[in-house]
């Protein structure tokens, strides 16, 4: 399994806990298709992410992760950094 496989087998595992449904590795997912990711379970996943991957989102980052495409992207970009 490649680094980006591996980033987006976790991602879907934590928008699972986060959804409440299991969520598919190729399944592309967002904020406004997920009625179960309402604002406090963003902030949820987002700690869980920091976690995870031990790394940090800035404010500005968070409010702007809004798909599990875009989160993958950020991840990778901030562990190429």
């Amino acid at each position: 399994m490649t680094m980006t496989q591996q980033i987006h087998a976790d991602v879907a595992e934590l928008l699972s806990i986060t959804t409440g449904r299991q969520i598919g590795l190729a399944e592309k997912v967002s904020r406004d298709s997920e009625a179960g990711w309402d604002s406090l379970k963003h902030v949820e996943l987002i700690f869980m992410l920091e976690e995870r991957f031990g790394i940090q989102f800035s404010e500005e980052e968070m409010a702007e992760l809004r798909s599990s495409d875009q989160i993958v992207q950020s991840i990778e970009e901030k562990r190429a950094a």
